[in-house]
């Protein structure tokens, strides 16, 4: 660990046996439970599982020396919080479970009882149908949302000691997860970012998750703690005040992690000197997500950093926030640089040769990868060998993805790709890169597939009319959009030069939506400020 908050007594022998990702849950344990026990020698008995559990690191089942007969023994260790002189009272014990391998971890969560398990069942047996009825409450939802301020918490009255000037200076980052995903990749940027800026990178996280990118070296020198709930309260606030004892925090940036959100306001009464920012992906109307939390916690914040002009539209022209405190800044070049993109032009088809049509993204809810499996069938019904389908991903619905590939006939019609394979080489042989998401920001896909000369096919949703031009723009309701996306498609089969028309109009937009500002620069500018 880059941040030496903790020491061992003794290093024991078997640290080597623990893989990259474990050594870091552990370390992220040892950290939590030194620096909520100040003054306190701690043991901690390690245990890991092959079985599909997340690993539960800070939340009160650590207190019990007491554990499931699947998990295993790794060994034991004692460490204690550096800086603070130690009691001669016994050692506090704590339990932690590094979980199980992080692919076990890649299925569905279904919430326990009779109604959700019939739930689940109806939605992976006719998904149409189900998503039918889904994104009529969303429309619902969506109405109602749009018509209704958000309610925000009080402004801070009081005045706070501030955080340690004089120690090291630091970001106090705030994480979904150390997983794969859009918002994970900016969020893992912005810790480099901050590290570049001589600021100390702390990660919270407060999702569970096997963290499988924690051992990724943008992670080297930060202090990770990814946090397993529900915790007590008390040791909450020992933690986020320790922190703040051995650093001089410049600055909160959260990055959709509801435990640090809920927390702003704590932190904005002790610690007034703080900045405290976000960044906003996308709108969720069904249950108003980060966005709603972010609007509520708006009074005790310095500024939001929102990805697309949706958003920025959103909480200035319908919440009425002021427009000085929202800052529009995209990661149209986070994945690639578009000024250095290739050429819009790509090569005609061979003669004879069939159209591809892609899918590349998670296999979620979100991203709707059965309505991709329903289009396959219905063009290649229409088409026949005109066209072929790579579908290329993984995610929590990867089970029911197979079976419902089996139960379509799609085998030898649409190939499965996993994460092994890259992305960039499934876009090479891409012509159409199909994105059936039921909500989104602005996909990352979208500038990938650009910069290979892949046209989009979207659902119309977040601010996808950005990058994407309106001929290829479907609707978001299900049946629409199989409706729809079927047509596009078969036009460009029956016309060779649409796709290219298609693509001059993807590029401008693409260009035009590259020239906002963007949120590299926004964000070195900001930790700039910081460190200073």
């Amino acid at each position: 660990m880059g941040v030496d908050v903790y020491q061992l007594v003794e290093e024991p022998d078997w640290f080597s046996a623990l893989s990259p990702r474990e050594s870091r849950l552990l370390q992220g344990a040892l950290a939590y439970h030194t620096l909520v026990r100040p003054g306190q020698r701690v043991r901690l008995t390690v245990l890991r599982t092959d079985g599909p559990h997340p690993p539960s690191l800070t939340d009160q089942s650590t207190t019990r020396i007491e554990w499931p007969s699947d998990r295993t023994v790794v060994g034991t260790i004692e460490a204690q919080a550096t800086g603070t002189p130690v009691s001669a009272t016994a050692a506090v014990d704590v339990v932690v479970d590094l979980g199980g391998p992080p692919e076990s971890l890649m299925r569905l969560e279904r919430p326990p009882g009779r109604v959700h398990e019939v739930r689940s069942a109806v939605r992976a047996r006719i998904p149409v149908a189900f998503d039918v009825a889904r994104q009529k409450r969303t429309d619902r939802l969506e109405n109602r949302r749009l018509s209704r301020p958000i309610p925000r918490v009080g402004r801070s009255q009081t005045r706070g000691t501030g955080s340690a000037s004089g120690s090291p200076r630091a970001v106090l980052f705030g994480l979904h997860w150390l997983e794969l995903g859009g918002a994970e990749k900016w969020a893992a940027e912005t810790v480099g970012m901050a590290r570049d800026a001589g600021l100390v990178p702390i990660v919270l996280s407060d999702r569970p998750s096997g963290h499988p990118d924690i051992a990724r070296p943008v992670f080297d020198d930060a202090l990770v703690i990814p946090l397993s709930h529900p915790m007590t309260g008390e040791q909450e606030s020992r933690l986020l005040s320790d922190l703040f004892r051995r650093f001089d925090v410049r600055g909160v940036h959260v990055h959709h992690c509801t435990w640090l959100y809920n927390r702003l306001p704590w932190i904005r009464a002790h610690y007034p000197g703080t900045s405290l920012v976000d960044s906003l992906h996308v709108l969720e109307w069904r249950t108003g997500g980060f966005v709603d939390i972010a609007l509520r916690m708006s009074n005790v914040m310095d500024s939001h950093h929102v990805i697309s002009p949706q958003l920025r539209d959103y909480l200035v022209d319908r919440q009425g926030l002021p427009r000085e405190k929202v800052s529009l800044a995209t990661l149209a070049d986070l994945t690639v640089d578009p000024a250095g993109s290739p050429a819009v032009a790509a090569a005609p088809r061979a003669p004879g040769a069939p159209l591809t049509v892609a899918f590349v993204g998670r296999f979620t809810q979100q991203k709707r990868p059965y309505l991709f499996l329903r289009l396959a069938a219905r063009l290649h019904k229409r088409l026949g060998d005109r066209v072929r389908f790579v579908m290329h991903g993984d995610g929590e619905l990867a089970a029911e993805v197979r079976a419902d590939h089996a139960r379509l006939g799609l085998a030898g019609v649409v190939e499965l790709r996993g994460t092994g394979r890259p992305v960039a080489d499934t876009l090479a042989e891409a012509d159409v890169l199909v994105i059936s998401s039921d909500n989104e920001g602005v996909t990352l896909t979208s500038f990938e597939a650009d910069a290979h000369g892949v046209l989009v096919l979207s659902a119309d949703v977040g601010s996808q009319a950005s990058v994407v031009p309106e001929a290829m723009l479907v609707p978001r309701a299900p049946l629409a959009f199989l409706a729809a996306a079927e047509r596009a498609v078969v036009q460009l089969c029956d016309d060779p030069g649409l796709a290219a028309r298609l693509l001059l109009q993807q590029r401008s937009r693409v260009d035009a939506f590259a020239a906002l500002p963007r949120a590299r620069d926004w964000t070195r500018a900001l930790y700039e400020r910081w460190a200073s």
